[in-house]
């Protein structure tokens, strides 16, 4: 996960230097489809997690359309880093709070029962829990 806005967003808005100063920014918030709660952002802040919910001019859920809000700069925008990549690296969007370590989000894979897993499953589950604990160590 990371934080990023447009660089328009950040000439008008400024650039929040703590967890703390985003209740005075404008963010594009993502909501649970389920439950219609906007999801806060976590940091890890002195060895724990602390939650922070920004100010809001927009919520999505999709994240398509989290991704062009943050583009046009209507907002700061909290996703998975692998999402924002592209466009960090081609100065669309601009990192921001970098001093603070987001929590990432769980990963879960789901199969039938593992008495009748085939190998071809048990390869892949092996397969992606290594490229997750190697991407994660860096």
């Amino acid at each position: 996960m990371t934080i990023c806005a447009a660089p328009s967003y950040l000439d008008k808005y400024g650039i929040p230097l703590t967890p703390d100063e985003l209740v005075h920014h404008k963010a594009v918030n993502f909501f649970t489809e389920h439950s219609r709660e906007v999801m806060d952002w976590k940091y890890m802040m002195n060895g724990e997690i602390i939650s922070r919910r920004p100010g809001s001019n927009m919520l999505v859920n999709n994240s398509d359309v989290l991704l062009s809000c943050g583009l046009e700069g209507l907002g700061l925008v909290h996703a998975l880093r692998t999402a924002l990549e592209p466009h960090i690296q081609s100065g669309r969007l601009t990192e921001v709070l970098t001093d603070y370590a987001p929590v990432t989000k769980p990963v879960s894979v789901l199969y039938p029962d593992r008495r009748y897993l085939p190998s071809k499953v048990r390869v892949f589950i092996d397969w992606f829990c290594e490229v997750f604990a190697r991407k994660y160590q860096e």
